[in-house]
C-alpha cells in the first residue's frame, strides 16, 4: 500500500501495474529506461491530467498570425500566441524556430513552460471537418454545432463524447445513434429522447437501461418490450391515444419517473456487452478496470471517456491508441507517455501539440516532425543518446514519470474538465498554485428584455431564432439556431428554457462519481464493487439478481 503524495489516500500498485509501467516504458539505443510507479493516488492522476483540458470555456480573441478575429478556447489575456486552425495547419509557420537547448541547470518542467507558452496554440482541436467551425476536440463532424470530443457526427449540436451519431442535440456518450435528445450513454437508439444507459431503442421517451425497446415512455430495465407505459404493457392503439396527453404533461410524468427510479433495483454498474470489467458506463469492452464513460476498450486501468484503446492505463479523452500512459486529449498514438493533445503520433513523450510525429521529447505545436527534443532537430544519434540525459536530470528533480504540473497549465482549473468530476473551490486550488479564472459577468448575464418561450413547439415561430433567451437557472444568454429548431420540430419537443452549458452540466449529474465502494448485492450478498455509495437509497444487484428481477 502506497500514500497519495496530495491527498494522503492510500492506493495499491500491483503487479501487474508494474508490469504495464515496464511495457511502456521507452527504449533507446536498445536500452529500456523504467517508468516509476506513480506516487498520486489514480483520482489525484486524474484531477492533475484533466487540469490541462479545457473543452468547452470558449473565447473570442484575435489570431496572433494574422490579426483576424477567432472563436478560441484560450482567453484574450493569456500570455501566448494562439493562431486560427487553418493558420495553424499551414505552412506559414514552422515550430522548429521555437526549438532551445536543454538546460541542466533547471528542472525540466521549468524549460518546457517557457517553451509551451512560446510557441503558437491552435485556436481549437477540430480536424478535417465539414461545416463544424464551432467545435473542439472534433474529428470527422459534419454540418454540426458546439461538439465537443465528439466524431463522425452529422447534422448534430451541444453534445459531447459521441460518436457516428446523425441528428443529435444535448447527447453525451451517444454512440451510432440518430434523432435523439438528451440521452446519455447510449448506443444504437434512434427517435429517442431523455434515455440513460439504453441500447438498441427506438421511438422512446424517458428511459432508463432499455434493451431493444420500442415505443416505451416512462420506463426502466425492460428487453425487447413496445408499447408500454411506467414499464406496464398496453396496446398499440391504447399507446398512441395516450402519448400526446403524456407529452403535454411531461413535467410530470418526468418528476413520477424519477421518483420511481430510486424504488427499482440498480444493477451494480451501467453497461452493456462486457467481460471483467469494473467501473460505470463501460459498454463493449474487456478487462476494463476502474474505467468510466468508455466504449470497446480492452486491457485498460484507471481510463474515462475513451473509445477503441487498448493497454492503456490513467489516460482521459483518447480514441484509437494503445500502449498508453498518463496522457489526456489524444487520438490515434502508440508508445505514448505524458502527452496533452498529441494526435496520430508514435513514441512520444512529455509534448503538447504535437500532430503526426514520433520520436519526440518534450515538444510543443510540432506537426511531422521526428527526432526532436525541446522543439530542437536532432539526428536519431544524437536523440537516442540525450534522452537518456534528460531522464537521468529528471529523475534527480523528481519530474520523471510524473505528468506535467498544473502549475504550468494555460487554464484557469474552473475553465477545465477537471471540474466536473475533481471539483475545487478557488481557494483550494490558488492555495496549490493552480490558476483560477474569473468569469466576466458582463459576458456571462443579459439584461434585455425577456423572451416569452412557448409551451409546445407547434406554437413556436421561427422569431425565435432572432431573439436572445436567458437561462432560468444561471441567467446566461443563450440562442436557439435554425438546425436545432428544426430538430426540435421534428422531435417535437419544446424549445429549452436552460442554457446549453446548464443542460450539460444536469446530464453530467445523472452519472455515478467516478468512485468504487465494496459492497455486497442486496439480494444474495454477493461481493460486488459499484459507484453507488453505501448511503444511496437504492437497492444495488449483483447482475445475476439484477436480471432475474428486472429483465
Amino acid at each position: 500500500m502506497t500514500t497519495c503524495t496530495q491527498c494522503s489516500a492510500p492506493f495499491k500498485i500491483t503487479n501487474d501495474d508494474l508490469a504495464f509501467y515496464e511495457k511502456v516504458s521507452p527504449v533507446l539505443a536498445g536500452k529500456k529506461y523504467l517508468i516509476p510507479p506513480p506516487t498520486l493516488c489514480p483520482p489525484c492522476r486524474a484531477q492533475r491530467r484533466l487540469a490541462f483540458r479545457n473543452e468547452r470555456c470558449l473565447y473570442h480573441r484575435k489570431s496572433d498570425l494574422s490579426g483576424k478575429q477567432i472563436i478560441t478556447m484560450y482567453a484574450a489575456n493569456t500570455p501566448f500566441k494562439v493562431y486560427d486552425q487553418k493558420e495553424w495547419w499551414g505552412d506559414g509557420w514552422d515550430g522548429l524556430t521555437f526549438g532551445r537547448e536543454v538546460d541542466w541547470s533547471r528542472p525540466f518542467f521549468d524549460q518546457f513552460k517557457e517553451l509551451l507558452f512560446a510557441a503558437p496554440k491552435i485556436s481549437m482541436i477540430n480536424k478535417e471537418h465539414q461545416n463544424s467551425e464551432y467545435s473542439n476536440f472534433a474529428l470527422w463532424n459534419k454540418n454540426s454545432y458546439m461538439l465537443f470530443t465528439s466524431g463522425g457526427c452529422e447534422d448534430s449540436f451541444y453534445s459531447n463524447r459521441s460518436t457516428r451519431s446523425k441528428n443529435i442535440c444535448d447527447c453525451s456518450s451517444a454512440i451510432d445513434c440518430e434523432l435523439c435528445y438528451e440521452i446519455v450513454d447510449c448506443n444504437k437508439c434512434y427517435a429517442c429522447a431523455w434515455m440513460q444507459n439504453c441500447e438498441g431503442c427506438h421511438d422512446c421517451v424517458l428511459g432508463y437501461d432499455l434493451r431493444s425497446c420500442k415505443n416505451c415512455f416512462a420506463c426502466f430495465g425492460l428487453q425487447n418490450a413496445q408499447y408500454c407505459i411506467g414499464n406496464k404493457k398496453v396496446s398499440k392503439e391504447e399507446y398512441e391515444r395516450l402519448l400526446p396527453g403524456l407529452r403535454a404533461n411531461f413535467a410530470d410524468m418526468k418528476a413520477k419517473f424519477e421518483k420511481h427510479k430510486v424504488e427499482l433495483p440498480r444493477k451494480y454498474m451501467h453497461g452493456f456487452g462486457n467481460e471483467g470489467c469494473t467501473g460505470n458506463a463501460i459498454q463493449h469492452s474487456k478487462n476494463a478496470r476502474e474505467c468510466y464513460e468508455v466504449s470497446e476498450v480492452q486491457d485498460c486501468t484507471f481510463v474515462s471517456n475513451v473509445t477503441s484503446i487498448k493497454d492503456a492505463y490513467d489516460v482521459n479523452n483518447d480514441d484509437n491508441s494503445e500502449l498508453v500512459y498518463e496522457a489526456v486529449g489524444s487520438e490515434s498514438n502508440s508508445m505514448h507517455c505524458f502527452n496533452d493533445i498529441c494526435w496520430f503520433d508514435r513514441d512520444v513523450l512529455y509534448s503538447n501539440l504535437c500532430f503526426h510525429s514520433k520520436n519526440l521529447f518534450g515538444c510543443c505545436s510540432l506537426k511531422h516532425k521526428q527526432y526532436c527534443i525541446l522543439n530542437k532537430q536532432y539526428s536519431k544519434e544524437e536523440y537516442e543518446a540525450l534522452v537518456p540525459k534528460i531522464i537521468e536530470h529528471m529523475k534527480q528533480t523528481s519530474e520523471w514519470g510524473e505528468f506535467f504540473t498544473p502549475t504550468i497549465s494555460p487554464f484557469g482549473f474552473n475553465e477545465t474538465v477537471g471540474m466536473e468530476n475533481y471539483a475545487l473551490t478557488k481557494e483550494e486550488a490558488l492555495k496549490r498554485g493552480w490558476k483560477w479564472t474569473d468569469e466576466d459577468e458582463s459576458r456571462e448575464k443579459y439584461l434585455g428584455p425577456a423572451v416569452d418561450i412557448p409551451s409546445r413547439i407547434e406554437d413556436t415561430d421561427d422569431v425565435i431564432c432572432q431573439k436572445i433567451l436567458t437561462c432560468e437557472v444561471t441567467g446566461r444568454a443563450y440562442k436557439i439556431i435554425p438546425q436545432e429548431l428544426a430538430l426540435y420540430r421534428t422531435m417535437k419537443i419544446p424549445i429549452p428554457h436552460k442554457c446549453p452549458e446548464q443542460r450539460h452540466k444536469e446530464r453530467m449529474a445523472m452519472r455515478n462519481p467516478r468512485k468504487l465502494w465494496s459492497r455486497t448485492c442486496m439480494k444474495c450478498n454477493t461481493a460486488i464493487q459499484t459507484t453507488y455509495a453505501p448511503d444511496r437509497p437504492e437497492k444495488i444487484y449483483c447482475e445475476e439478481c439484477y436480471l432475474k428481477e428486472v429483465y
